[in-house]
Formats: C-alpha cells, structure tokens, sequence
C-alpha cells in the first residue's frame, strides 16, 4: 500500500512537472518580448502555485528545476546572440537565480492559501466575499514581491536594457500583472478541480467553449472587434457553469489573445509591444474580475437555494408533525391514548347516518369500571390513573379495525360497533367482559388490583332521533348490570323509554 502511494504521488510529480514546463514555454513561446527577453504571461506562476499546494514542501524542488530550465533556455538564447563565451554554463548560473525567485513566489502564494484556509475552514473562490483576498494576496502581492526582485536582477544583469526610466517601469509593471494574471487564470481551474466541479461542468459547457474558439478565430482572422462577442458567451458561461466554467472560458480566451498579440493582430494591438500586452492583461483583469464575481455569486444563489429549499422541507415536516399532534390532543384522551368524548361522538354520528342510509345495524356499549370509587379511596389517584389505562390497554386489544373505543368520562368508556346486532353485540361485550376479568390488574404498592367491568348494550332503532337516545338506554342497561352484582352484561330492552340529554 505504501509503494502505490509513493508511486502515485511520483506519477502526480512527474506530470504536475511536466504541465509546469508546458505551460511555461507557452509564454515564452508566444509572449517573449524580443528586445527585452522576458516573457510577459506567466501561466507558469500559476502551476507553481498548483504544485506547491498538491505536493507540499515536496514541490519546491519540483518548481525550482522547472523555472531553472524555463530560465535557462531565456538567458542560453540571449547570451548567444550576445556572442557572450561560455554561454551554456552562464545561462545555467544565472537561471538558477530567477528559478529560486519564481520558487519563493509559488511558495508565498500557496502559504496565502493555507493561511485562508485556516481562518475561514474552506478553500477560497468558494463565495463572492473570498475574491479580495485572492485577488489581492494569493494573486498580486507574491507576484509583486518576487517580480520587483528578478525585475532588477534582469536590469543588473543587462538581459533586458536599460533605456530610460518610464520604460523600464513599464517592463516592471508587465512582469508583475504577467505573473499575476498566471495565478489569476490557473488557480480558478484547480479550485473547482479540487471540488469536483469541473468534471462535473466541463462536458455540457463544451458548445460554449466552441463558440468562443470559433469568435476569437473571427476576431484574429475577420475583425480585429469581432472579439468582443465573447462577452456575452462568457456571460452564459458564468451563470450557467460558474467558476468551473468561467475558469477554463478565460484561460481559452486569454491563450488565443495572448498568441494573436504576439503576432500583432487581434483588438489589443499596439506600435509599442509592451502596450499590446498591457491592453491584453487590462482586458483580461476587467472581464476576469467581474466573471468571477458573477460566477461565485451564482453559485452563491444556487446553495442558498438549495439550502432554503432544504429548511422548507424540514419546516413543513415539522409543521405537519405538529399538526399531527395537535389532531391527536384534540382527539385524544391525554391520560388514556384512547379517543376522546368529542371524537367519538363526531364518529358515531357520521355511523348513525350511515347506517340508516343503507339499513345497517349498529350497536354501543357503555361500560363503567366497578368499584372504582374503592381504588382511589384506599389506593389515590395514582391507582386509579394506572386502572384506567390498563382497561384500554386490554380493550383495545380486543377490538376490530372497524370499532371505535373512547372514554367517556371518568371511569366511564363507550364503544361504537358498526354493521352490528344487538345479539352480536351481547357476544362482543361478554368477550370484552371476560378478557377484562382474566387480563386487566396492575400492581400497585406491592398489592394487586383486579378490574371488572359492567356494561350496558343499545342497539340503534328507527324510533332512536339521535346518539343522546342511544345513549341513555345504554346507560340504563349499564345500571341495570351494576344493580344485578356488577362484572355483567345488559342489554337495554327495545322500545325502552327514550330521553333526550
């Protein structure tokens, strides 16, 4: 296990080093001024940064050979043509210098990504608010810094003259912005590498980057202007790709200008080369700025969206959950579980109309708990409470899918039987009856209580005008179970007197 990680960590050098090198003589390539011997587009300052935060302290070395053989070839061509002896071993001296310049640089950068890493517990170009600091301290103050120094280790070593004091400002000027623009353009590319974005935008944003290919191709070949039509193909890209995109739109965009420039065509053409490449970079930071602003914002938009989206669907689960319980304690019994008085007498009314609209029998039976005055007397309440709940525990127990059992009041419950004879319902409370007697006690205060119920069955007749009617000939067979010993059944007779409540 360990040497496949050594050796994919040396595969990763190998082509992070070889990327590096590719890159680096494209600038020099296509953005070497010839006069002054300097590139001017440092895409390598981009990829040194890359190395440094994938490899660690690991890539200095990485870095630090790529730029020696990058500057290398820059002094080798200049001390040649300067007919200069020994040109090999000099340009080998004084590439080293400009390699360990370019390696600080890479090194300052990748610390400002880590020491924003730190400070904000994310990797930056992730929200619109990480711009400035990359911007500004991954971006610019590294490439000042470092190109300020090899500015004036190039002046002392006479690579690039000496010809006044505004002109070799300005080639200190284009150093900077050069390296600059590397990391302003790579480091975009492998932020939404690292996050996965780019695989993920690159395939449906490849019409796109056709499009822009085939504008700037117009712009080199018809019309210098034609090249401002990539704006609004940028503009798309950015809200429908977001950085992913924008990152590799810009770097298309500024490779075809940056080699259009140097061979003086394009919209960014000057007599003065050095101006060329400036109205580049200023064209380049102007489009690039915004896209990324815009970019991250859409991204911004989208979690936000996703995230409200999210709490909405967290919120409406909980409203129903509490709406589910607020049905519950309005038609539930708090003490019991069971159904309550007003529930169930809203079921036994939408019953009775049904059974009468369809010539349906239908039963109820009203039982009373015996002796339970007894149990809170010698035992308290909190027997009586324990009682109750072990008579709907067994009942319950006992009844169909189509039965509705409630308490009524105190130690009094009803039970609603649809599509039942007054006989069936007779049978259905001697079994009620009976599993109460052998299941129902609880101990309480290492005494067992033992439950018996009495009940009364009513059978709903044509003569009945209401539930209260129903209810009052079961409650007077209930009594009568009471006053024939209790722990019985008792059916009201038919055509018994009826009183409304």
């Amino acid at each position: 296990m360990k040497q496949a990680l050594i050796s994919l960590t040396n595969t990763k050098a190998i082509v992070l080093l070889l990327l590096y090198l590719g890159i680096g003589l494209l600038g020099i390539q296509f953005a070497t001024l010839p006069q002054e011997n300097f590139a001017v587009i440092g895409f390598a300052s981009g990829c040194g940064l890359v190395i440094i935060l994938e490899l660690g302290k690991r890539g200095i070395p990485l870095v630090l050979s790529g730029s020696a053989i990058l500057n290398t070839h820059t002094y080798y061509h200049f001390l040649t043509h300067s007919n200069t002896r020994y040109a090999l071993p000099l340009s080998l001296i004084l590439g080293l210098i400009p390699a360990a310049i370019d390696c600080w640089q890479s090194v300052m950068a990748a610390r400002a990504w880590q020491t924003f890493i730190k400070k904000n517990h994310h990797p930056p170009l992730q929200t619109p608010g990480d711009l400035p600091y990359f911007w500004k301290q991954i971006c610019f103050m590294p490439a000042a810094i470092s190109m300020m120094l090899w500015h004036a280790l190039l002046t002392f070593s006479s690579t690039i003259p000496y010809t006044s004091l505004l002109s070799n400002l300005q080639q200190m000027i284009l150093l900077i912005i050069g390296d600059t623009a590397g990391i302003f353009i790579i480091a975009p590319i492998y932020a939404s590498w690292k996050s996965g974005e780019l695989e993920n935008k690159f395939r449906p944003a490849l019409p796109y980057f056709t499009a822009l290919l085939f504008i700037v191709a117009l712009g080199i070949l018809v019309h210098n202007y034609l090249m401002m039509l990539v704006l609004p193909v940028l503009l798309l890209i950015a809200i429908h790709f977001r950085l992913a995109g924008t990152s590799v739109a810009l770097f298309i965009v500024f490779t075809l200008s940056m080699m259009s420039t140097a061979y003086q065509t394009g919209p960014f053409t000057h007599a003065n080369q050095i101006i060329s490449f400036i109205n580049l970079q200023l064209f380049l930071f102007s489009v690039g700025l915004t896209l990324h602003y815009l970019a991250l914002l859409q991204e911004l938009l989208s979690h936000s969206k996703i995230r409200l989206e999210f709490e909405v669907a967290i919120r409406t689960e909980a409203l129903a959950a509490a709406n589910l319980r607020l049905e519950e304690l309005v038609t539930t019994d708090e003490l019991t579980g069971v159904t309550n008085r007003r529930e169930w007498q809203r079921r036994c009314d939408e019953a009775i109309t049904y059974a009468r609209r369809y010539q349906q029998p239908l039963s109820i039976l009203l039982i009373d708990i015996d002796h339970f005055k007894n149990v809170n007397d010698h035992h308290g309440h909190l027997a009586g409470d324990l009682t109750l709940k072990e008579l709907c525990r067994v009942c319950s127990a006992e009844l169909r899918a189509t039965d509705s059992f409630a308490r009524w009041g105190g130690e009094e419950f009803v039970l609603l039987l649809p599509g039942t004879t007054q006989t069936e319902a007779m049978q259905a409370g001697n079994k009620l009856r009976l599993a109460v007697e052998e299941l129902a006690r609880i101990r309480f205060e290492d005494k067992e209580i033992r439950i018996t119920i009495s009940i009364g069955v009513a059978m709903l007749e044509d003569s009945d005008p209401g539930l209260d009617c129903l209810l009052n000939r079961a409650d007077q067979a209930m009594y009568a179970a009471k006053a024939a010993g209790r722990n019985q059944v008792q059916c009201a007779p038919h055509n018994a007197s009826c009183v409304e409540l």
